[in-house]
């Protein structure tokens, strides 16, 4: 059923006259009673009698102009919704973070989420394994990470976005702060904290995971607060992405060691999404937003 025909009938019925509704939906006014003509021939039915003033409905044509409104309604809400989607303002979106890289979302999401707009927003901070296995479940829309994990697979499709280094850090004031050419075995002593670390080699050798043995205790933690938090009140070490602790150097919290040999450390950053897998518009807004913001506030500040 043509719903442009259902909607002259019902500017009809509102202003009970031919020639006004013809007007307000900008049509001729032979073009307006030959639409309603063919509707009556389609229906079977007589909607509308003629009576001095205009125009009234008949019995069958106001229970007809009662469904009819409610299918218009249903209509340009679909409309609505459709277009809402097309702008990427509806909908929901699955991020997964990985741990180095959680300190970018309160900036992100600032950027990019709409608090008055119709759309969930998940966000999963996971080790990237899990992240991996989430997005193949289909219980991620993508993820921002280290890319190693998922490297080469052939059901993700990885959107490299830069490198960014990786150093270890420790409190203002702490007994390796300011010294010069620290080696691996210099730090070992010290309690470590860290993201919990990619399974696959992140370098050469996997120097990054040898160098975060370490003789005292070592704690790993999702949230990199925490982990800031901590070292900032103890010796620990903490290994993490320099721009996540920016901050926290900026303002004299935190201090990054000079290390021999880690100095080419870095995380291959990607944002990881499924292969072949159209995603909808707000999910290409949102990952699209991840990938600005991960390269303007993090990788060329």
């Amino acid at each position: 059923m043509d719903l442009r025909k259902l909607r002259h009938a019902v500017f009809v019925a509102d202003w009970g006259n031919f020639t006004t509704a013809a007007a307000r939906l900008h049509l001729s006014q032979p073009a307006l009673s030959r639409s309603i003509q063919t509707l009556e021939d389609e229906l079977g039915l007589k909607l509308f009698e003629r009576v001095a003033a205009g125009v009234v409905t008949t019995v069958a044509g106001a229970a007809v102009i009662e469904e009819a409104r409610g299918l218009l309604e249903q209509a340009d809400g679909l409309r609505a919704h459709a277009q809402r989607l097309s702008r990427g303002e509806t909908g929901r979106v699955r991020i997964g973070v990985g741990p180095m890289f959680a300190g970018l979302l309160t900036d992100y999401l600032r950027d990019v989420w709409q608090p008055l707009q119709p759309v969930e927003v998940q966000v999963h901070i996971l080790p990237v394994e899990r992240l991996v296995s989430r997005l193949l479940a289909d219980e991620l829309d993508f993820f921002v990470a280290d890319g190693r994990a998922a490297r080469d697979h052939p059901a993700i499709a990885a959107e490299r976005v830069g490198e960014m280094p990786v150093g270890y850090h420790v409190r203002q004031g702490h007994d390796l702060a300011g010294r010069k050419r620290l080696t691996v075995a210099d730090i070992a002593a010290y309690p470590r904290a860290s993201p919990n670390l990619p399974a696959v080699p992140l370098d050469a050798g996997d120097a990054v995971r040898a160098s975060s043995r370490a003789d005292a205790g070592r704690l790993f933690c999702e949230q990199l607060p925490t982990l800031v938090e901590l070292t900032v009140h103890s010796d620990a070490v903490l290994l993490a992405l320099s721009a996540a602790v920016a901050g926290e150097i900026e303002a004299g919290r935190l201090v990054t060691l000079d290390i021999a040999g880690i100095a080419g450390w870095s995380a291959q950053i990607v944002i990881a999404r499924r292969a072949r897998l159209h995603a909808t518009p707000t999910v290409e807004r949102y990952a699209a937003a991840m990938a600005d913001h991960v390269r303007r506030c993090w990788i060329e500040r």
